[in-house]
């Protein structure tokens, strides 16, 4: 989702910019294509926007924000009061570090794994501390 997200404005930005050109630059009298192409810009870069605000309001689990604590013993999620997970270090065969946070691999064999971003953690040291206990209990980053 967001991939789509991140890069539906840029496709339908090229897609009128090309049609554009051809309703302009073109004289071979394809004027209609050229508009279709316009109007499938405008749902392009409207429907994705759209489509993502409606997946997160209309999902009250998806939209509530997610809190996440670790110690020595495991690491601890919580979206509100309706899931509480708690995972045990042991649990966790691996991890990566991206620019973008830490990814938890898990044990159902890259079925599933848990994203940590960096903008979750209040600092640096709170990140450095965070790293430190994944170096300790799971291991050098992959």
């Amino acid at each position: 989702m967001v991939p789509m997200f991140r890069w539906a404005p840029w496709f339908a930005l090229a897609f009128a910019v090309i049609s554009l050109v051809q309703l302009f630059a073109l004289d071979d009298g394809s004027i209609v294509v050229a508009v279709f192409g316009l109007v499938c810009a405008l749902v392009v870069a409207f429907l994705e926007p759209i489509a993502v605000w409606w997946r997160f309001s209309s999902d009250e689990m998806i939209s509530q924000t997610v809190v996440g604590s670790a110690d020595h013993q495991s690491f601890r999620m919580a979206v509100g009061v309706a899931v509480r997970e708690e995972i045990a270090w042991a649990e966790l065969p691996g991890w990566t570090e991206t620019k973008q946070g830490f990814l938890l691999e898990t044990l159902d064999e890259g079925a599933a794994s848990l994203s940590v971003p960096h903008r979750a953690f209040a600092s640096d040291e709170d990140t450095a501390s965070f790293r430190t206990l994944l170096e300790k209990h799971i291991g050098p980053a992959n």
